[in-house]
C-alpha cells in the first residue's frame, strides 16, 4: 500500500481511535503518579474588541506543550490581539498525548485549526502531495520565509511545496541529576561513555539502594533513540539510507538491543514492572530523586525540570554518551516542531501575520524564551542571542542546544518517526523491558518486519 492510500487509512484509523477514546488531556498538571486523560483541551477565549481597521478576522490556533509553553503562547496571542483589534485568536492547547489523534480527526473532517503546531514528519504523513496545508510561499506578504536558512525550509517541503515553518532544531541529550550522583559519591562529569554509565548505575544501586537508578525508567521512544544512537556510533550508518533501506544487519541490531538489557542488568534503568507510572515529567520517582537522569529533547526538558524542587540547580547537561572508536556522534537532530496554516482557513493572512509576529517580534521572542527550544528563524535567533548575552535567557535547554549544535549531528529521517515504523521497534523494546522476550527475539522481529513496513509507506 503506497503513501497516498496509506494516508487515507491512517486518518480513518485515527478517527476511529479518537471516537473510542474521547478528547485528550487538559493542561492542568497531573498530581504525581497520575496521567491527565480524557478531558477537553484547554482553551482561551478570543478578544471581543470591535475591529478598527487593518487585519481583520477570527482564527483558531492549536498547539501542545506544558503549562509554561501555554502561558507564554497565550501572552503573545493577547499582545497581538491588543495591537490588531480587528483580529480574534481562539487558542486550543493540551499536552502532547492525544494531540496527533485530534489533529488527524480534524484533518479528515476538514475542521482543523487555522494555525497548527505540528511535528515535522506529519507533513509526509498528512500532506505527502503538499495539498493539506497552505502553501506558505503564497503568503510571503505576511510571512517572510527568507528568515530561515534554505536547508531548514527544505525539511518542511512536500512535493516541492512549503507546508510549514520549523521552530528550531532539537536533539536528545542526557540531563543528569547532580544531587543523585553526588549522593552516591560520583561526579557527573566523569560519566562520558556507555561503560561509564553502566558503572555509575552499579555504584548508585550499591550506595543508595536497589530502588535508585542512574537514569529514569525512560520510555519506548527514549530507549529507541538510545539504541539507534549507539548503532550510529558503532556502525557509522543511520537508520535508513538514501533509498529508505533499513541500514543495520541482524547482528548489529542485536548488539544495539543488548544496550537496553545491559541498562537493566547494571542499574541504569529499572525493569518494566518496577515502575507502573507513566515515563514522563510527573513520574513520582523522578520528582522524589530515585532517577539520576533523563534522555530528552532540549525543546521539552523544561517541564521535567520545573517539577523538581531544586529545578535547574540540580540538573547538569551532558554530552551524548559515546564509545571508543565511535564512527558518528550518535546525536540525531530534527526540527523540534513546526507551524502550518490550514489550506481551508478563511483568514490565512491573519494566521500567517500572527505566525510572523510570534516568531520575530522581540517581545514575543523574550516571552517564549526556551519553551520551544532555540529558534531557527534568523531574526528570532539574533534577538534570542542578544537576550542570552544580557542574561535574560539561560538554563538547561539553552545549554543542551549548545552541546548538540556543536557536534557533527546527523539528520533524523522522517521515516524513523512514522507511527507504524515506531510500532515495530517500540513494541519489541517494551516487551524486552518487561522481560517478555529476549534480546535476540526482539532484534529478529524488528529485522524481519521493519523493511516491509517502510516499503508500504514510502517506496
Amino acid at each position: 500500500m503506497k503513501r497516498t492510500k496509506w494516508i487515507t487509512c491512517l486518518l480513518l484509523v485515527a478517527v476511529l481511535v479518537f471516537a473510542a477514546c474521547g478528547t485528550a488531556a487538559d493542561t492542568t498538571p497531573a498530581a504525581p503518579g497520575t496521567t491527565p486523560q480524557q478531558q477537553a483541551p484547554t482553551t482561551t477565549e478570543p478578544a471581543t474588541t470591535e475591529p478598527t481597521g487593518g487585519l481583520e478576522g477570527s482564527i483558531t490556533f492549536t498547539w501542545w506543550g506544558d503549562q509554561g509553553r501555554h502561558d507564554a503562547t497565550n501572552a503573545i496571542v493577547q499582545m497581538f490581539m491588543d495591537e490588531n483589534p480587528g483580529v480574534s485568536i481562539h487558542t486550543v492547547y493540551q499536552p502532547f498525548t492525544g494531540f496527533q489523534e485530534v489533529l488527524a480527526t480534524d484533518l479528515m473532517a476538514g475542521t482543523e485549526a487555522d494555525l497548527m503546531q505540528i511535528n515535522f514528519n506529519w507533513i509526509e504523513l498528512y500532506s505527502p502531495l503538499g495539498t493539506t496545508f497552505a502553501d506558505l510561499e503564497s503568503l510571503s506578504a505576511y510571512l517572510d520565509l527568507g528568515n530561515w536558512d534554505a536547508g531548514d525550509i527544505d525539511m518542511v517541503r512536500a512535493n516541492g511545496i512549503v507546508q510549514a515553518v520549523p521552530t528550531g532544531i532539537t536533539a536528545r541529550v542526557p540531563f543528569m541529576r547532580r544531587d543523585i550522583f553526588e549522593a552516591a559519591g560520583l561526579n557527573v562529569q566523569d560519566v562520558n561513555t556507555w561503560d561509564d554509565l553502566m558503572a555509575a548505575g552499579r555504584t548508585i544501586q550499591a550506595e543508595l539502594g536497589s530502588d535508585f537508578f542512574a537514569m529514569s525508567s525512560l520510555g519506548n521512544a527514549s530507549q529507541a533513540y538510545l539504541v539507534f544512537s549507539w548503532l550510529e556510533q558503532y556502525t557509522g550508518r543511520q537508520f535508513v539510507d538514501a533509498n529508505n533501506q533499513f541500514n543495520y544487519s541482524l547482528e548489529e541490531l542485536t548488539a544495539g538491543f543488548q544496550l537496553i538489557q545491559d541498562f537493566i542488568d547494571n542499574g541504569v534503568m529499572p525493569t518494566g514492572d518496577f515502575d507502573s507510572d507513566p515515563h514522563n515529567s510527573v513520574n513520582p520517582l523522578w520528582i522524589a530523586g530515585h532517577y539520576g537522569g533523563v534522555f530528552e529533547w532540549d525543546s521539552s526538558i523544561n517541564n521535567w525540570i520545573n517539577n523538581l524542587e531544586g529545578g535547574e540547580y540540580v540538573i547538569e547537561v551532558r554530552n551524548n554518551f559515546t564509545m571508543d572508536g565511535a564512527l558518528l556522534s550518535g546525536v540525531m537532530a530534527r526540527p523540534s516542531m513546526a507551524f502550518a496554516v490550514s489550506r481551508n482557513s478563511q483568514h490565512q493572512d491573519v494566521a500567517a501575520s500572527f505566525l510572523n509576529f510570534m516568531l520575530t517580534d522581540a517581545r514575543a521572542v523574550e516571552i517564549m524564551g526556551t519553551d520551544r527550544g532555540v529558534p531557527s528563524n534568523n531574526v528570532a535567533l539574533s534577538i534570542f542571542m542578544d537576550l542570552v548575552d544580557s542574561g535574560a535567557i539561560s538554563g538547561a535547554a539553552l545549554d543542551a542546544n549548545a552541546i548538540h549544535a556543536n557536534v557533527a549531528r546527523t539528520t533524523m529521517s522522517s521515516v524513523y518517526e512514522f507511527p507504524e515504523v515506531r510500532e515495530v521497534y517500540e513494541s519489541q523494546l517494551e516487551a524486552l523491558h518487561h522481560g517478555y522476550i529476549t534480546v535476540a527475539e526482539a532484534a529478529q522481529f524488528v529485522y524481519d518486519n521493519i523493511q516491509a513496513v517502510i516499503d508500504s509507506l514510502v517506496n
